[in-house]
């Protein structure tokens, strides 16, 4: 008879929308003798949303508005001044989470997706460096609150970005594979997200590359079967980004197409 195999489900980030005053006033007067705000609530619903997902991650494009506040020497968007980081917020946001998951990740968007603009280095590579830098400095320290690590959402293959940041305990994401570089990206980051829909590039990308683990990106029922035909099932895992910011029962439905048969 076969044996049901259950596929690990890794989180790329759940998105969270503004709660209205009642809710978001209830859940303060919940967390009295914590310091909390906003954000804090959007990272714990989007973790909450995510029981029962083996490597989860909180956070999503939502986690912008506290990039833009740690990030000193900007003004509305705009380098205007030295470049730094006042980290205590976020390193606290990596300490809720981490108390709240200890296997949770941390999704972010990735510096191109802030739009950020220059009006001090004068040069746009440097400046693009400079952003990236300032990244991997607040994902250290982060990291030292005991976070796992952290997902860049991305929507460009950025070539600086992956040379700074890209690493193990750093995965990008892709928001839409089949219009992305993934050959780039493959050149510094081993791991392989894939909607089942270009399930006809698995073969010569894994040819080409050095592919450690495949991700199935939201695939349907029966799906994650044709993925394991080609890869060794402990090389598999499926994967999920909840883009609604009402997310219902999105990842339980993807944990119940998470199996195959042997």
């Amino acid at each position: 008879m076969p044996r049901r195999i259950t596929i690990p489900v890794r989180s790329f980030g759940s998105e969270v929308g503004r709660p209205d005053v009642p809710e978001l006033a209830e859940w303060l007067n919940r967390k009295r003798g914590t310091e909390v705000d906003l954000t804090t609530y959007q990272l714990e619903r989007s973790l909450d949303a995510q029981e029962g997902v083996t490597i989860p991650a909180a956070g999503g494009l939502f986690y912008s508005e506290r990039l833009m506040e740690v990030f000193t020497g900007m003004k509305d968007g705009v380098l205007v001044d030295e470049p730094g980081v006042e980290s205590a917020a976020a390193t606290a946001d990596a300490l809720f989470v981490r108390e709240r998951c200890k296997d949770a990740r941390i999704a972010l968007p990735a510096p191109h997706i802030l739009g950020l603009r220059d009006d001090y280095i004068g040069d746009r590579e440097d400046f693009s460096e400079t952003i990236a830098d300032l990244y991997s400095r607040l994902i250290r320290e982060m990291r030292d609150q005991g976070v796992q690590g952290h997902v860049l959402i991305a929507d460009t293959a950025d070539l600086i970005e992956f040379e700074r940041l890209a690493g193990r305990k750093v995965l990008f994401f892709p928001r839409d594979p089949a219009r992305f570089d993934l050959e780039l990206l493959l050149e510094y980051q081993d791991v392989l997200i894939l909607p089942t829909t270009d399930l006809d590039r698995l073969a010569d990308l894994m040819e080409r590359f050095h592919v450690r683990k495949l991700v199935m990106l939201d695939p349907e029922e029966g799906e994650v079967v044709a993925a394991s035909e080609i890869v060794d099932a402990d090389s598999l895992e499926v994967g999920g980004y909840c883009a609604d910011t009402a997310p219902g029962d999105y990842w339980k439905r993807l944990l119940g197409r998470a199996f195959i048969y042997r």
